[in-house]
């Protein structure tokens, strides 16, 4: 890596810089943070620009040579001078590696094997205008799907063939669907786009079973939690359950939302056998719980802190709150201070996550009569959460008494792809 200092403000060299007429580019921001969690001494630095990101790490006191004298060396080349301005009187040397963002090693690229177009892409994604790189999206959207063709016979097939064989006329895509159309006749065949979507269904989904029997094993309020938070959940049921006010022994002393706390009544006032599915029941709805009460406390874009005081702030335990943490936020700095973000798209996954699991908490009918005091619960207008409902493969159905019921049956269908609007 680079050797740098972090020299304090008011130096001679810091004064160079800012008069330096030339200099294009913004000097970089850094942020730092505790390098070990139980000592003060140690910092993790890490800095970027516009160009370039930068981490270096220091272990502290007794480790960094504080005590020797670190300068900083200009030499002049026209006047044959060397300069020297300390670095480091009162503060501490760091070390930085050096990475350009976004570099792509040309020897990864295999030019020989580029066709004319792919070259031809190449620069005009490098050098090229906004208005042809407007232009190039437009042609890719415009492209005729194979198997969008009406009447592709055998002499279609052979035609598009001698092409495929001469030269590279044919993408990849409809290669593919060619080859499909070969061995299968009429069946039914996805398209790059179709794939592409279905890709980023999986990752915003709660994990589903797209093959499954019986809708109550479409989604898996278990492998939502994932084994440790899962685990610490199923042993606060098991040490309650089986108490003669076991509802009230899991909510525990402080209340509910209304949404879950109805949940959990509603079920035990059936007098169910307390059998493994009845167990099963019983933790989705705290699993749910624990998903309203991370919505509403994770409400900002940026929460600062380490796991263990983001725990204390959310008010979960331990194991859940740190695979809440995994799955709907991402790790962050602002402001010097390291911590969590949420974007938009996380916002979005921890919302279908909590009402997927909600209608999951029903049982095995998978058929919620109202979702409105969830709606309140989460601060989160109805036809939103409709509209989220639609793209996990629900029915939901507005009655005549103004509630909206929610249902999932099999087998399992999606909406297809929205297409954007033109700009």
């Amino acid at each position: 890596g680079l050797p740098a200092s972090m020299i304090p403000s008011g130096t001679a060299q810091e004064d160079d810089q800012n008069n330096d007429s030339q200099a294009s580019t913004t000097a970089p921001v850094f942020t730092w943070t505790n390098s070990r969690k139980a000592s003060s001494r140690g910092r993790l630095l890490h800095g970027s620009d516009s160009t370039c990101t930068y981490v270096a790490s220091n272990d502290g006191r007794g480790t960094d040579g504080r005590r020797t004298k670190s300068c900083v060396c200009i030499y002049h080349k026209p006047t044959n001078t060397l300069q020297i301005y300390p670095s480091s009187e009162k503060g501490t040397v760091f070390a930085l590696h050096q990475s350009v963002s976004s570099y792509q090693d040309s020897k990864s690229v295999d030019y020989s094997n580029l066709s004319m177009k792919e070259r031809r892409r190449m620069v005009f994604e490098s050098f090229g205008s906004n208005k042809k790189k407007k232009v190039l999206r437009s042609q890719d959207a415009n492209v005729v799907e194979m198997k969008s063709v009406v009447g592709a016979g055998e002499g279609m097939m052979q035609a598009l063939g001698k092409q495929w064989e001469g030269n590279n006329l044919v993408s990849d895509s409809n290669k593919k669907v060619i080859e499909e159309l070969r061995k299968g006749g009429d069946r039914k065949t996805t398209t790059a786009v179709e794939k592409a979507f279905a890709e980023a269904r999986r990752a915003f989904l709660p994990p589903f079973d797209e093959d499954a029997d019986v809708p109550y094993r479409v989604y898996d309020s278990q492998e939502v939690a994932g084994d440790d938070a899962w685990g610490q959940i199923s042993r606060v049921v098991d040490a309650c359950i089986h108490k003669e006010d076991w509802k009230e022994a899991i909510e525990g002393k402080y209340p509910w939302p209304k949404s879950t706390s109805a949940l959990l009544g509603n079920i035990a006032n059936t007098n169910l056998k307390k059998g493994t599915r009845f167990k099963y029941q019983v933790k989705t709805i705290c699993l749910v719980n624990y998903l309203v009460k991370f919505h509403n406390r994770a409400s900002k874009k940026f929460m600062d802190g380490t796991q263990e005081e983001l725990t204390k702030y959310l008010g979960l335990p331990n194991t859940v709150s740190n695979r809440f943490l995994e799955l709907f936020c991402a790790p962050s700095y602002d402001r010097g201070r390291g911590g969590y973000a949420t974007t938009k798209q996380l916002k979005d996954k921890r919302v279908i996550y909590t009402l997927v699991m909600y209608l999951l908490a029903h049982g095995k009918e998978m058929k919620a009569g109202s979702i409105e005091q969830l709606c309140i619960d989460m601060k989160l207008e109805t036809k939103d959460a409709v509209n989220f409902y639609r793209e996990a493969g629900c029915k939901c159905v507005k009655g005549k008494t103004g509630h909206t019921s929610v249902s999932l049956s099999v087998p399992l269908v999606f909406p297809p792809p929205k297409r954007g609007k033109k700009t």
